[in-house]
């Protein structure tokens, strides 16, 4: 069966192409009894506007791109990508907005990255888990659309404001390092992610400051967020000092490493050794022991950087940065 087509509208309400295009738009400039009399028509066929010819005529796309300057494996592995897109799906509901996912995994993909959002298919950006050594916080400035990263960006000087929204990743870190001090922990590790990343830096400075305000010193290791940089990374630190007692790992996966580490070992988690990760996703609650750990609102995270972005294709007042709050979970191994 054909779909029905603006014209098919037009013919069955007796009115012109062009008033049915204003209705379906919404113009508020037609007549009442024409516009109902469209509106009865495109309930009856079942018509449904055309997005492509509609961005056409409005000169604007109804299309965000989601880009993702990470390796694929990454991407389909780390539960946070898919509860951010998730937030994302949720911040357009109610909208004409689709979504396209870009992927920027290796350092010359950011080139073709950058055309693609210079090409004028996408109203608007958000760009996640993003790397300073990646090009994309750089490119950003010269993206004429409007662009909001999810997470904080690694800024210099000369880089125009970034819209961002973040987790307050500071503060989370500052409460494992809380809860470590106060169940006895006296030789802290952590596993911090990459050092181009501010994430990575602020769990990891936030975690170091409340020990080395106590006089003592945090042994630092890094992984890339995954599971198995986790357990490289614990099996580093511990054959440098046997005598740790507590490791904070920057991500839930590499806390699993950091475990699995220590299974392999036969330390006790939780007793000989704190561990506490940073997401709180599904998989936390089902390690063994079960992972203390900070929440990572990941959904909201998305949701938020949607709304930051759409605020910004409409022209509206946007406020930035959006840094939402954090929580920790405790449970067994920390």
């Amino acid at each position: 069966m054909m779909r029905p087509t603006l014209e098919d509208v037009a013919r069955h309400a007796g009115v012109s192409r062009a008033t049915v295009s204003r209705v379906v738009r919404g113009d508020v400039g037609v007549a009442g009894e024409t516009a109902a009399k469209v509106s009865a028509a495109v309930a009856k066929l079942g018509y449904v506007p055309n997005a492509s010819a509609r961005s056409l005529a409005t000169g604007r796309s109804n299309t965000l791109a989601m880009v993702v300057p990470e390796p694929d494996g990454r991407v389909f592995s780390d539960p946070f990508f898919g509860l951010a897109v998730a937030g994302i799906n949720a911040g357009l509901s109610g909208t004409d907005m689709q979504l396209v996912m870009v992927f920027a995994s290796r350092p010359d993909r950011s080139g073709a990255v950058v055309d693609f959002l210079l090409e004028g298919r996408v109203a608007g950006a958000i760009i996640v888990s993003h790397h300073r050594s990646d090009g994309l916080v750089a490119a950003a400035a010269s993206l004429p659309i409007p662009t909001v990263f999810l997470g904080a960006p690694l800024l210099r000087t000369s880089d125009r404001r970034a819209y961002f929204v973040d987790t307050d990743n500071t503060a989370g870190a500052r409460l494992a390092a809380e809860r470590m001090m106060a169940t006895g922990v006296r030789r802290p590790a952590t596993v911090a992610g990459p050092l181009d990343m501010a994430a990575a830096l602020d769990r990891m400075t936030g975690f170091a400051d409340p020990f080395e305000a106590a006089g003592l010193e945090v042994a630092v290791a890094h992984g890339d967020y995954t599971r198995e940089s986790g357990a490289r990374a614990a099996a580093e630190l511990l054959d440098r000092d046997p005598t740790i007692d507590g490791i904070f790992a920057a991500s839930d996966l590499m806390a699993q490493g950091v475990m699995d580490t220590l299974h392999d070992r036969n330390i006790p988690i939780g007793d000989q050794v704190k561990v506490i990760g940073f997401d709180d996703f599904e998989a936390a609650a089902q390690t063994h022991p079960p992972l203390t750990t900070i929440v990572n609102p990941a959904v909201e995270l998305g949701r938020q950087a949607t709304l930051m972005v759409l605020n910004l294709v409409e022209g509206r007042d946007t406020p930035s940065p959006v840094i939402l709050p954090v929580e920790l979970h405790v449970r067994q191994s920390g």
